[in-house]
């Protein structure tokens, strides 16, 4: 068990590191050819360091976006406002994204870009889901389609957005230079999920949507489709349906049925 002078010496330092109230220079030893302050100094520049770096890992795309030097002052600050909470480093920037929006209120299509970021680290190590094949669903009597619905990938991810910042994402992966930003002309949302070993996001529309949000409340499809039906022809309704289901299941989102009788 750790002593108590051990522990008062943790807390100490770790106030150091922090800005924070501290008396650990009185506890550290002069002696060669680097004074205590300088000691100290060294290890409260390498926090910051190590956490720098790892906020550029985190979001890469965003630190080529902003640039070195905008995106360290961000950062640095972030890190004063942000300090750890959990022992896995793993878990430090998941507020970046939030932080980002406020310090960059005219321009927030960087906060979104952040929100790629991070929600697809998220997806590469998030709960593995084996997915439901078509056949599955080609074997179900007709009575089960009145009640099935479907349960969505873990790692599934759907949040609004307001400006290109997936085409901003694209262009930065491929080293290329980012088109403007500009606003989206019609309600969007960014999905995100894992496909296999590979996060995978794209935008979607308000029909996919709302469907999308009805089958997670747990309506079954045959609802999503009445209500389909009631914004399109017959034939449109049947169309959107069809195609949304195939999408789902290629894309391997869906990894479970519900609402199927015993």
């Amino acid at each position: 068990m750790t002593s108590p002078a051990l522990t008062d010496l943790q807390v100490a330092f770790h106030d150091h590191l922090l800005n924070l109230p501290s008396a650990i220079s009185q506890e550290v030893s002069e002696g060669g050819r680097i004074g205590v302050d300088h000691r100290l100094h060294i290890y409260h520049n390498a926090y910051r360091a190590r956490l720098l770096e790892n906020l550029q890992d985190a979001y890469e795309k965003t630190w080529a976006y902003l640039g070195d030097e905008t995106f360290e002052s961000s950062a640095l600050a972030f890190i004063e406002d942000n300090p750890p909470k959990h022992r896995n480093l793993r878990w430090h920037g998941a507020e970046f994204p939030q932080w980002l929006e406020k310090r960059f209120l005219e321009d927030l299509d960087i906060a979104e870009l952040a929100l790629i970021d991070w929600q697809l680290r998220l997806a590469f190590d998030g709960p593995d889901a084996s997915p439901v094949q078509p056949a599955e669903l080609a074997g179900l009597a007709a009575e089960d389609w009145a009640s099935v619905g479907f349960q969505f990938a873990p790692t599934l991810f759907i949040a609004p957005i307001r400006f290109n910042s997936v085409a901003i994402w694209h262009a930065l992966d491929q080293e290329q230079a980012p088109p403007a930003a500009e606003s989206l002309p019609a309600p969007t949302w960014l999905l995100i999920w894992r496909k296999g070993w590979q996060p995978h996001f794209r935008t979607i529309q308000m029909v996919e949507h709302a469907a999308l949000m009805q089958l997670q409340g747990g309506a079954s499809f045959a609802q999503v489709c009445a209500d389909l039906g009631e914004q399109f022809s017959d034939q449109e309704a049947a169309s959107v349906a069809a195609d949304s289901l195939r999408t789902w299941l290629q894309d391997e989102m869906i990894v479970g049925l519900t609402g199927m009788s015993a």
